[in-house]
């Protein structure tokens, strides 16, 4: 009688399970949900891409006939926070977009290999990949789409230093003031050893908590090691209320590395135009400048609609996350896929994005390495080296001409 019960039982069980699994496939609604800290800019311009693609592509149809609807989530920045969201999202959602902090996304990842559905990602730590190297059938459904991995950053910081030495301005000893924080730990164990072999001395690493305003005494620090150039890691701290007292203490140093706000359009008035020569990477070519047709009617559209260009990096990897997984659910139907929006079934028609077979996205080519890292280059996703000039940002760096948009200037000597 107990194994009739139990029999009875695993029925009930597999039905529900089934039934919750075919809701979603079924529906006449694609549900993609945006998950991030949407208290910030950061969570705002992700919500304001991904509406804005869906709002397109559902005037043209949707995906397979169905009309996609946003679904958003907040993290607050906390991995218990962010758990209970991605959970609900898995629950309710075809497939989840978005991210942010690395701390936050190694602890929703976990409910992606619980819940098996594909997530089309953002933050920078390296861990989230190599989880998908390291166990491959529970975290192949990660896909970082939005940002490149930190291991990548390095290179373009490396490459900021030796472009400004090839322009006459003497680099060799480096301070540098970074995020207390996860990511910028992973950044350094590859950073560290590239600039030495580079020639490049760190006189100065300082971490800083997200909040901190005051930067005189690390700046003051900076002039005393004698230092050529200061170098920011910063991302959750803001980067506004240091170049600010950089500009007031007349360092004559040059800053030069990744401030991730320094990507906003609106940094300019943020720091009261203090920004001015300030050399930063542009995160995932997320850079207001027209480099194909993709990127002129995304910056065009994107303004109509909200009256501002896009108010965070991250809203050009949202965009393109989710014309994306369009491409990859109507490949799956073209190769007769018995349902093109499960997950298992669109890890392989993502994998098919490498090299050879690139999506043409608003940042240049997207394609995936063996463990679902964005592929880093010029003619693919890489992080732009940008300039603040009088107002305006200005690509100076790699000399490509479909991307290089003016030459560096020197006002930090002033």
């Amino acid at each position: 009688m107990r194994k009739v019960w139990l029999i009875l039982l695993m029925v009930m069980v597999g039905s529900v399970v089934m039934g919750c699994a075919n809701k979603k496939a079924t529906n006449n609604t694609i549900k993609i949900g945006v998950i991030g800290p949407m208290q910030t800019k950061y969570g705002i311009a992700m919500v304001h891409a991904a509406k804005l693609a869906a709002e397109e592509i559902n005037k043209e149809g949707g995906i397979l006939g169905k009309k996609i609807e946003i679904v958003t989530a907040d993290t607050k920045m906390d991995p218990n926070t962010g758990i209970v969201a991605f959970r609900r999202l898995a629950d309710e959602c075809n497939v989840i977009v978005g991210g942010f902090s690395s701390g936050v996304c190694l602890s929703m990842q976990k409910v992606m290999a619980e819940k098996k559905i594909l997530w089309l990602g953002d933050s920078a730590t390296p861990r989230l990949t190599q989880k998908v190297s390291d166990n491959y059938n529970l975290y192949k459904y990660y896909f970082r789409v939005i940002g490149t991995n930190a291991s990548t950053f390095p290179l373009d910081m490396v490459a900021m230093l030796n472009y400004l030495n090839e322009n006459g301005i003497h680099i060799k000893r480096v301070a540098i003031i970074r995020d207390n924080a996860l990511w910028t730990d992973d950044v350094m164990k590859v950073l560290k050893p590239l600039l030495e072999k580079n020639g490049y001395t760190i006189v100065m690493d300082e971490k800083v908590n997200r909040g901190q305003t005051d930067f005189t005494t690390l700046l003051l620090k900076a002039k005393q090691e004698k230092a050529d150039v200061i170098m920011p890691i910063i991302a959750h701290v803001r980067g506004a209320p240091l170049v600010k007292e950089w500009k007031r203490l007349k360092l004559g140093i040059p800053i030069a590395g990744h401030d991730l706000s320094a990507i906003d359009p609106d940094y300019w008035n943020a720091t009261g135009g203090a920004c001015n020569g300030e050399l930063y990477t542009a995160d995932g070519g997320g850079v207001p400048y027209p480099i194909n047709a993709k990127m002129a009617h995304f910056l065009k559209a994107y303004k109509e609609k909200y009256h501002t260009l896009p108010e965070a990096f991250d809203a050009y990897g949202v965009y393109d996350a989710i014309y994306l997984y369009k491409q990859a659910v109507e490949d799956a139907a073209k190769a007769g896929e018995k349902n093109p929006f499960d997950s298992n079934v669109l890890v392989k028609y993502l994998e098919k994005y490498n090299t050879k077979h690139p999506f043409e996205g608003v940042r240049g080519k997207i394609a995936f390495t063996k463990y679902h890292d964005l592929v880093w280059g010029n003619e693919f996703v890489r992080n732009w080296i940008c300039q603040w000039q009088n107002g305006k940002q200005v690509v100076v760096y790699p000399n490509v001409s479909w991307i290089k948009t003016g030459k560096l200037i020197t006002s930090w000597k002033h």
